[in-house]
C-alpha cells in the first residue's frame, strides 16, 4: 500500500504521512480501519521504527488517526477530505513556481492546461 522513495528529497516520515492522507481521502482507508503497527510497517518498508512512529504522531496530531488502546492507530470518523489530501503537493508546487518567478496567473493557466490534457 505504501511506496517510499529515499532519493525523492522528501523525508520518509513525510512520505508516509502524505500517502496515508491520500489513502484516507480516496476512501482506501475508511474510518475505523487500523494502520499496521509501527514495527510491522517499519519491517515491511525496511525503515527505522522511529520514522513510522513520527509519521503516526503527525497523523494523530492532524486528527487523521487516533490511538486506541489494544488496537493501535485507527482512522478517525473525521478522516480527511480530498482537498486536504492534495494540500502538501499544491503547497510544494506553489513554492517551486514562486522560486522560478512564475506569476499566480501563469501557474493557474498551466494547471488548467494540464488538467484538460490529463
Amino acid at each position: 500500500m505504501y511506496s517510499l522513495n529515499p532519493a525523492s528529497g522528501i523525508s520518509l516520515y513525510r512520505q508516509i504521512v502524505d500517502q496515508t492522507r491520500l489513502l484516507v481521502a480516496a476512501g482506501r482507508l475508511v474510518p475505523g480501519a487500523c494502520l499496521p503497527s509501527v514495527r510491522t510497517m517499519a519491517a515491511d518498508l525496511d525503515i527505522n521504527p522511529m520514522t513510522v512512529s513520527k509519521a503516526y504522531s503527525l497523523l494523530e496530531q492532524a486528527g487523521v488517526v487516533e490511538r486506541r488502546r489494544g488496537v493501535g492507530m485507527v482512522v478517525t470518523e473525521a478522516g480527511l477530505d480530498v482537498t486536504e489530501a492534495v494540500e502538501p503537493d499544491a503547497a510544494a508546487l506553489i513554492r517551486t513556481a514562486r522560486q522560478l518567478g512564475m506569476s499566480r496567473i501563469d501557474l493557474i493557466a498551466k494547471i488548467d492546461k494540464l488538467w484538460e490534457e490529463t
